[in-house]
């Protein structure tokens, strides 16, 4: 795992070496990825996908936290949902469409 830096190397990086940085975060996402259990890797690697691309829309650092802390809350929003009230979510079933066949058009 790559160790992380203190808090001013961090700053400095940020300041003046940003795509160091970048690198340096990316390393750490896809380290934590990595180590995580087989079953999680895909839900893993899709939440850091979907945070990447909204960081992408970001204009400033204070957006990006801001973002961060806001897709973090909703997410334990979630989790704090589906163990208050697992029923709900186990009785929370997706509806299947069928579309018609080519043939009948």
């Amino acid at each position: 795992m790559v160790e992380l830096p203190d808090f001013d190397s961090l700053q400095w990086l940020a300041q003046h070496a940003p795509q160091q940085l970048a690198a340096l975060q990316n390393n750490l996402n896809q380290d934590v990825i990595n180590e995580a259990a087989e079953r999680n890797r895909p839900q893993l690697e899709s939440i850091y996908h979907h945070l990447k691309l909204q960081m992408s829309r970001c204009s400033n650092p204070y957006a990006r936290c801001y973002l961060s802390l806001k897709l973090m809350n909703d997410k334990f929003l979630s989790l704090n949902e589906v163990i208050n009230n697992p029923k709900s979510y186990k009785e929370n079933k997706a509806v299947i469409l069928s579309y018609p066949s080519k043939k009948a058009l």
